[in-house]
């Protein structure tokens, strides 16, 4: 399928490779890296575009996490002669300051970078959190402030923090080994024109880095907290904690664009896809997948980023819920191709089993799966990858909940009780509801051993006249 896609879209190399439980299972690459007519293989890095970003935003959580800055800050407290300095560190990360597209001048991706006093002089085009706009600059002030805080290069910084950490030996500003060169194809002869690879100063924190998909898929893995202890093989110290990761991955704003659906988003450097067929965009679009764990067909939702610039597209995507993950890069300006096909390979080749957490399933967690009910209607409990807990009504996703202490669950992703707290509720040494953001669950409908808000009916469950019966 790899080469099928390269040919396709006519891409002089095609290089990818799919992780699965935090591992990266299968790499491979196609076609070939340059004049001299070598072929690529999965150790050539590619200039990855705007995944840069993504590992930029770890950077900034990280000191988030530290204490050193906050998201709601405003960033001319940080940067006192950045552009928009009155929007918030979290609206520059989702692309919501206001800020341009670009800087002003030629194009900068072929012709090269802005130096920071260019990049300061810009303004914003719309007020902060208005919408969505999506903005270099903005991950140039981004670039700025690490090296402000650190005072070091921005690129120095994520090698130390993010690349280091997570065994990326392949990844760096400059190529750290082999790589290929990137190229703009004809689009009606079988002709190339080698792209330039300047220097992109200031600019650099948006899409300057280059690496490998081995190297992305071992990231998009930790990203998505995959592997078997949901927290894959670094620990959370080392970079970020796993409800950091999710903070990021967590839609933001929508990409309202006119005449598409809604099917894609923004979280914090990252993107989030949720759509049944192709978007159109170079980086692919999510599809249908496999049958879940009750056999309900459900939509594949993906948190990565895409990347492009002159020469080089790349696509990272994650599976939120089974953890897979695939990067793929190529070296062409255009040509369309589809790096969540291959996760649909890996579906069909070795259908997921999701792993056993290491120490075993938690036996407290164990006891509380299986059917409650809110009201009449029933949900189902089951443990997620990482010893989580997810609450679903029936055909449609739910919430996640993590262990929060004194024997309570906290909703750390998606759904309605997302930050909600749920708590089991006991009676005589057993456990006969759960206490969901208030909201009561009982192992039956209405169940008369429950303590249910404001009461039961006396009669309990009754005909009505007329009433069909339930099918």
């Amino acid at each position: 399928m790899l080469d099928a896609q390269r040919r396709a879209g006519r891409l002089p190399a095609a290089s990818a490779a799919v992780a699965r439980a935090g591992a990266v299972v299968w790499a491979d690459a196609a076609g070939v890296v340059g004049p001299t007519g070598d072929a690529a293989v999965p150790e050539h890095a590619f200039r990855v575009g705007s995944i840069t970003k993504t590992m930029v935003a770890v950077c900034v959580l990280r000191l988030a996490e530290s204490g050193a800055l906050a998201l709601e800050d405003a960033v001319g407290r940080h940067v006192p002669d950045a552009p928009a300095p009155d929007a918030s560190l979290a609206h520059v990360l989702s692309h919501t300051a206001g800020l341009p597209a670009e800087p002003e001048g030629p194009w900068w991706e072929r012709a090269g970078g802005r130096p920071w006093s260019a990049v300061a002089r810009h303004e914003a085009i719309t007020a902060p959190g208005e919408r969505f706009h999506y903005s270099n600059l903005g991950y140039a002030v981004l670039g700025r402030l690490l090296e402000s805080v650190h005072a070091r290069p921005w690129d120095d910084v994520l090698r130390t923090e993010v690349w280091e950490p997570l065994g990326m030996t392949s990844t760096g500003r400059r190529p750290a080994g082999p790589h290929v060169t990137g190229y703009a194809v004809h689009p009606h002869a079988d002709l190339v024109h080698a792209e330039p690879v300047p220097d992109y100063d200031a600019m650099g924190a948006a899409g300057e880095v280059w690496s490998t998909p081995t190297d992305l898929a071992r990231f998009g893995s930790w990203l998505v907290a995959a592997g078997p202890d949901g927290a894959w093989s670094a620990p959370d110290g080392d970079v970020l904690p796993v409800a950091a990761r999710r903070r990021m991955c967590a839609p933001r704003a929508l990409r309202d664009e006119p005449g598409v659906a809604w099917t894609a988003a923004y979280g914090l450097g990252v993107m989030v896809w949720d759509s049944e067929h192709g978007a159109g965009d170079a980086v692919g679009a999510a599809r249908v997948s496999a049958s879940d764990d009750e056999g309900d067909v459900r939509r594949r939702r993906t948190a990565g980023h895409g990347g492009s610039v002159p020469g080089f597209q790349a696509g990272l995507r994650a599976d939120v819920v089974s953890g897979d993950v695939v990067a793929m890069c190529a070296s062409s300006t255009a040509g369309v191709y589809d790096p969540v096909a291959l996760l649909d390979v890996l579906d069909a080749g070795a259908p997921w089993v999701r792993p056993v957490p290491r120490d075993g399933v938690d036996a407290v967690a164990l006891d509380l799966t299986g059917t409650w009910y809110w009201g009449p209607a029933p949900y189902t409990l089951r443990v997620r990858r990482g010893g989580l807990l997810e609450l679903t009504a029936r055909g449609g996703r739910g919430t996640v909940f993590a262990p929060a202490g004194a024997g309570a669950w906290v909703g750390v992703e998606g759904g309605y009780w997302l930050g909600e707290v749920l708590r089991p509720v006991a009676r005589e040494g057993h456990t006969v509801a759960l206490d969901v953001g208030t909201f009561c669950f009982t192992r039956s409908p209405y169940a008369p051993e429950a303590p249910l808000p404001g009461g039961a009916d006396p009669r309990g469950w009754h005909p009505l006249p007329h009433l069909s019966p339930a099918r």
